[in-house]
């Protein structure tokens, strides 16, 4: 099947396989991926999740940008289970307005994560609107 023809979540599988077969993505290179994330569904980006983190596990670097809670907490569930390197490196604004960089080792020690405060605020946001409708 023509490659225009293939959904583009699915695609993302494909130049991925590509890369590989090709030799153009080896050990020796770095993946640089922005938001690898975009038109997938839950169940798809997990599997993208499992077979990045194998890559990552063979010694492949793989530098992602995610905006995407889902697959942070993917990529965490996948680490507890089979200890792979991770290093997380979270953006956020200092008190001077200047944009500064956090990094570790371990997710839950991300303090600054811009995915997670958007979600509980919707979380806070979605449950008024269920009291609402529920009080109506």
């Amino acid at each position: 099947m023509e490659m225009t023809m293939v959904a583009e979540g699915l695609r993302k599988f494909g130049t991925l396989q590509k890369l590989l077969a090709n030799g153009s993505l080896t050990s020796k290179a770095t993946l640089f991926w922005d938001e690898p994330e975009a038109n997938l569904n839950p169940a798809l980006l997990r599997k993208l999740a499992a077979v990045l983190l194998k890559l990552a596990g063979q010694g492949y670097q793989i530098i992602l940008a995610t905006h995407s809670l889902f697959l942070l907490k993917e990529f965490h569930i996948l680490a507890q289970r089979e200890p792979t390197p991770i290093r997380y490196f979270g953006l956020y604004e200092g008190p001077d307005g200047a944009t500064q960089v956090e990094t570790t080792d371990d997710f839950e020690t991300l303090e600054h994560i811009a995915a997670l405060d958007a979600e509980l605020a919707q979380t806070v946001d979605f449950q008024q609107a269920l009291d609402h409708n529920d009080a109506n």
